[in-house]
Formats: C-alpha cells, sequence, structure tokens
C-alpha cells in the first residue's frame, strides 16, 4: 500500500512541475539550436528519451532510438513544403550528398503547425547532418539548410576529462609508491609474504 501511494503521489509531483513548467515557457528547444536556411531559422533539438531528458544540438551521446524535432515559427515556411532528411557525413567538416547518403527521410509535405518530430534509431557512431529543403507550392521560392551533428562519439570535453583523470591517477599512484617505499605513509601496507 506504501508503495502505492508513494508512486501516486510521484505521479502528481510529476505532472505538478510540468504544467508549472509549461507555464513558465519551458518548450523543447533548451538550448536553442538554430537551422540556418539562407535568411530564415528553423529550430532544431535531438533527443535519446530512453536513456536521459537531455536536449542535445550537435552531439547525442550514444546510438540507438533517437528523436528530432525541427520548429519552424516564420508564416511563409509554415506554407512550405518540406523534405526533410537525415544524411551520413564522413566527418566533421564533410558535405554529405543529399540523395547518396540517405539514412532517413521523411515524405515531402506541408506542416501547417509549422512543428515536426520524428524517430530514429541509429544504428552506427558517426558524424550525420539534418538536410532541410523547404519549397513554395510551385518551386518558384526555396529555402535550404543543413544541421551537421554527432552520434555515439566522445566530444572533446570528455576526451579531455579522461586525460586529465588519467594523468591525475597516475601522478597520485606514483607520489603514493614513492611515499611507501621511503616509508612516509600514514598506514602500512601489511606484508602477506610472511607467515602471520
Amino acid at each position: 500500500m506504501k508503495k502505492l501511494l508513494l508512486g501516486a503521489a510521484l505521479l502528481m509531483g510529476a505532472a505538478g512541475l510540468s504544467s508549472s513548467a509549461q507555464a513558465a515557457g519551458w518548450h523543447y528547444y533548451d538550448p536553442e539550436c538554430p537551422v540556418a536556411l539562407g535568411e530564415k531559422s528553423m529550430k532544431f533539438v535531438a533527443m535519446q528519451p530512453k536513456k536521459n531528458i537531455d536536449r542535445e544540438c550537435v552531439t547525442l551521446p550514444d546510438t540507438g532510438p533517437s528523436v528530432i524535432v525541427l520548429d519552424a515559427g516564420d508564416s511563409e515556411l509554415r506554407d512550405m513544403k518540406w523534405d526533410i532528411r537525415v544524411l551520413k557525413a564522413k566527418g566533421p567538416e564533410a558535405q554529405p550528398d543529399p540523395d547518396a547518403d540517405v539514412v532517413a527521410k521523411l515524405p515531402v509535405q506541408k506542416f501547417p503547425n509549422g512543428m515536426v518530430n520524428f524517430d530514429h534509431n541509429f544504428k552506427e557512431p558517426g558524424y550525420y547532418v539534418l538536410y532541410a529543403k523547404l519549397s513554395s507550392d510551385n518551386g518558384a521560392k526555396s529555402y535550404e539548410g543543413r544541421h551537421p551533428f554527432s552520434v555515439g562519439l566522445m566530444t572533446d570535453e570528455e576526451f579531455y576529462l579522461y586525460i586529465g583523470f588519467g594523468i591525475f591517477a597516475l601522478v597520485a599512484g606514483g607520489v603514493a609508491f614513492t611515499m611507501w617505499r621511503q616509508g612516509k605513509l600514514f598506514f602500512k601496507i601489511p606484508d602477506f609474504s610472511k607467515p602471520s
């Protein structure tokens, strides 16, 4: 019974937090990640809700099921047909071909509310590019944009963190070993080679 009451209390608390967050103006785009479409732009965010609640601009930490959300507030963009693709890139600066390097593609259509979200299961770590081409009905006007991101790769921050931790562990181990050899450790390491 206690577990049931605790579960209900947690559920009500989460609902309260959710409604208060919405009232405070909380939304998907934190941080905001603009995708430049020439003179226009739309917002981009990627998430892996089965693993964590983080919203990412450029780095998805793991492979696996992911959600990509795009939002265009501009009324002109809402009246256009959207061609949205995820492309596989060969490197962080690469410009993949929108026809040859497609790993995911949405049907070309209009999104009158200016927002689309879709799932994609990233099976390989690497570099990717979100490709967006928005065109008017008669094709006379179009906007094209790309947003690079990575999936399942170590970030520069993580790399330097691991290097720093490795150096710290090496230095601390060296100091402890030297102090042990000189008999200056504040505790004695038992000598297991001698019978008790």
